[in-house]
C-alpha cells in the first residue's frame, strides 16, 4: 500500500519554494533515458504525484511511449530523500488536465502563459530510500 507520509507531503509541497526541486526520470520505448528538474511536482493525494508539463519535449513523448517514471526528491543538507517509482498518465485536454492545472503553483503556470502544457498524474507503486536499496512502501 502507498500512503505518503506527512513529511513527504510537506517537503514535496514546499520543494519549489525551498529550491529543492524534484528530478523526473523517463525513458522512451527504446530505453533512451531523460532526466529533468520539475519544480511543479506536488502531492495529488495519498498515492499520486502530479505536475504541469509545460515543455512538451522528450518527457511528454516518453510518457506517451513508456509510462514508467521515477521522481527523485533530495534535500542535501538534511541528507533526506526518496525515489517515487510509478506510472504516469499525460492529460492533453479534458477535466483532469484542468484539475491538475488548477492545483499547479502560479510560478510554474506563469512560465506557460498560453497554457499549452499538459497535466501529468503519476500513480506511485513504490517508494524507496534515496541512497540505499531500501523499499519503504510498495503496492
Amino acid at each position: 500500500m502507498i500512503k505518503f507520509t506527512d513529511e513527504m507531503k510537506e517537503r514535496i509541497g514546499s520543494a519549489f519554494r525551498d529550491r529543492k526541486y524534484c528530478l523526473l526520470a523517463t525513458a522512451s520505448k527504446d530505453g533512451l533515458p531523460s532526466v529533468s528538474f520539475r519544480g511543479s511536482i506536488f502531492v495529488w493525494d495519498d498515492e499520486h504525484l502530479a505536475y504541469w508539463e509545460r515543455s512538451r519535449f522528450s518527457g511528454a513523448e516518453h510518457i506517451e511511449e513508456n509510462p514508467n517514471v521515477v521522481v527523485f526528491y533530495f534535500d542535501l543538507p538534511a541528507r533526506l530523500g526518496w525515489r517515487f517509482i510509478g506510472q504516469a498518465i499525460l492529460y492533453k485536454g479534458g477535466e483532469m488536465r484542468q484539475k491538475i492545472m488548477d492545483r499547479t503553483i502560479k510560478d510554474e503556470l506563469d512560465k506557460d502563459p498560453d497554457r499549452k502544457g499538459y497535466g501529468v498524474l503519476i500513480r506511485v507503486d513504490k517508494i524507496r530510500n534515496y541512497s540505499r536499496d531500501e523499499v519503504l512502501q510498495q503496492r
